[in-house]
């Protein structure tokens, strides 16, 4: 006698199921046991329970509710054409450079630059790294052109 596990999913169609969590009918095209508002929720948990493992970073050293941000960037822009357009009339590199350095000056100054580079803790870096970076790979030679005919 064939049981209720051996009937196969209408994945043309779709079926209306009941959650086992909260016991609501919903439709699902996918062969789930939870509905919609339940996966999502549990998603939430997870996801809240990976980010208490890590301190917050801290808010971006500049307001960027108004104009400021905007003011700013057309300020260094303006700068930065004014520097190049300088450096192709005379072919003189000092005029940019003094522009880059004036403007790391300004980033260390404002606290931009350590807030780019906050990168947290150790565990965090080596969480992020690719792992396939971490593989093994031969280093065989090139033997393009080395046939025998």
């Amino acid at each position: 006698m064939p049981g209720i596990w051996s009937r196969k999913f209408d994945y043309k169609n779709g079926e209306t199921r009941v959650c086992k969590l909260c016991g609501e009918s919903f439709y699902t095209i996918k062969p789930r046991y939870r509905c919609n508002a339940c996966v999502n929720a549990n998603q939430k948990i997870i996801e809240t329970v990976k980010r208490a493992k890590y301190e917050k970073k801290a808010q971006y050293p500049f307001d960027n509710k108004g104009t400021e941000a905007a003011n700013r960037f057309c300020r260094i822009r303006t700068a930065m054409s004014k520097a190049w357009r300088e450096f192709e009339k005379t072919g003189d590199k000092s005029i940019v450079i003094a522009h880059y350095d004036k403007q790391l000056k300004e980033i260390h100054d404002n606290g931009i630059w350590k807030w780019i580079w906050d990168r947290r803790d150790g565990e965090t870096i080596t969480g992020r790294t690719i792992k396939s970076k971490e593989q093994i790979t031969n280093d065989f030679p090139d033997t393009r052109g080395h046939y025998e005919e």
